[in-house]
């Protein structure tokens, strides 16, 4: 069967999932290729079995080849320490799961390896992360989304991962059910220290403070892990480390050439995972 074509089983299946970002109204029908609402807003299926429901062209800095080496370094197994911690605290692993800010699907995918069960589903804003997530994996449905304007339907969802990604804690106890869970992942102060020492981005210590703060001001109750690693890297995932994180793209030329030619073996990560229920 064709990707787009299990896409609209999918759907038909999960409809109660969903609602139209443009009117809120509930999707009643799939004609052809797109998906319908009561008020007759109507969106695609892609080829690759995927549905696009932004309104707008979205911006972002994230291109094809940034996202390649970001599925690379996941693959290799940079964050595996970190997602084998949040499949640890999700209450319902059988239940409906949604990776906000998914990019190409590395992280749900390998969550759903270690045992997530359930329905789930991933979104990101960039069509090219998406597009990505849908070739490479078939275990969960891809979206193409904006989080303001999201199409997912109130009271409907068991689990939000946040993980590397911004947050909108409106929406997620708009469409978590009463006692669904959000698993947020943030750097913490030695996040990748070693490119933040050579690259002098270091000299005011990262903090995540402010992040954290905002999620205690939604969930008091919020409980939290705290995660510290090291990670070997051989050359050739060094640069796709390079390619891939922010702290390396405004750097001069000269820095950077550095970085390349003098890899690191070793890169420390260092999360906090802060896991919050909805009343």
């Amino acid at each position: 069967m064709k990707k787009i074509e299990k896409a609209k089983m999918f759907i038909n299946n999960h409809l109660h999932l969903f609602q139209c970002p443009v009117c809120k109204n509930q999707f009643i029908d799939i004609k052809g290729y797109q998906l319908t609402c009561s008020n007759r807003h109507s969106f695609d299926f892609s080829k690759k079995g995927t549905l696009h429901f932004l309104l707008k062209q979205s911006q972002n800095e994230y291109d094809k080849d940034m996202l390649q080496s970001r599925r690379l370094i996941a693959q290799e197994g940079l964050w595996y320490p970190v997602l084998e911690k949040v499949i640890s605290v999700v209450n319902n692993k059988n239940g409906v799961h949604l990776d906000v800010g998914c990019g190409e699907g590395s992280h749900l995918h390998h969550l759903i390896q270690k045992g997530l069960g359930g329905t789930n589903i991933g979104f990101d804003i960039s069509k090219d992360a998406i597009q990505l997530a849908a070739a490479e994996y078939t275990d969960a449905f891809w979206c193409v989304a904006d989080l303001a304007q999201s199409p997912y339907a109130s009271n409907a969802y068991d689990t939000i991962f946040n993980i590397l990604s911004p947050s909108n804690y409106g929406e997620f106890d708009r469409i978590l059910k009463s006692g669904g869970q959000v698993i947020k992942v943030v750097p913490a102060e030695k996040y990748l220290i070693e490119i933040r020492n050579f690259v002098g981005k270091n000299n005011t210590p990262y903090s995540n403070k402010e992040v954290l703060d905002k999620f205690y001001q939604h969930y008091p109750q919020a409980d939290r892990i705290s995660i510290s690693y090291e990670h070997n890297l051989n050359f050739t995932m060094w640069k796709h480390l390079l390619n891939m994180t922010p702290l390396s793209w405004n750097i001069n030329d000269s820095i950077k050439e550095k970085l390349i030619l003098e890899p690191f073996k070793k890169i420390t990560v260092e999360m906090e995972i802060v896991i919050g229920t909805k009343e």
